[in-house]
């Protein structure tokens, strides 16, 4: 199942950033360890989508020990890069319903620019 929405998340990333993704994802695949520190290479070098997968490694503890503290940090960071699915998890998460609904309208948004940034390709 997370490899299916692996597969899935890189198919709606836009073309720029999926370009550095799929060696990672190959490597997670193989070895989760490997899959692992590639993702944080890519995180530590501002890759959003490497950033939002990264985080849902550390908080299910694959490919190394489960950090949640860190996952959620990664999260964020890919939240303020206008990353949608990051806004859009910290939204449903979010016991503030204004503030929720603030990431939803902002996941929206960046969906929204990725779609056009998309059709212009």
């Amino acid at each position: 199942m997370k490899r299916l929405l692996a597969a899935l998340l890189l198919a709606a990333l836009a073309p720029a950033a999926a370009a550095a993704l799929p060696e990672c994802l190959a490597r997670r695949a193989a070895d989760p360890d490997a899959g692992r520190r590639c993702l944080q290479q890519e995180a530590e070098a501002g890759a959003p989508a490497a950033m939002f997968l990264l985080a849902h490694m550390l908080a299910e503890g694959e490919g190394g020990p489960r950090d949640a503290a860190a996952a959620r940090a990664w999260l964020e960071r890919a939240a303020e890069a206008d990353y949608p699915e990051a806004l859009q998890e910290l939204a449903l998460a979010e016991p503030d319903p204004q503030r929720a609904e603030s990431l939803m309208r902002a996941a929206a948004h960046a969906l929204a620019h990725r779609a056009h940034a998309a059709a212009r390709h």
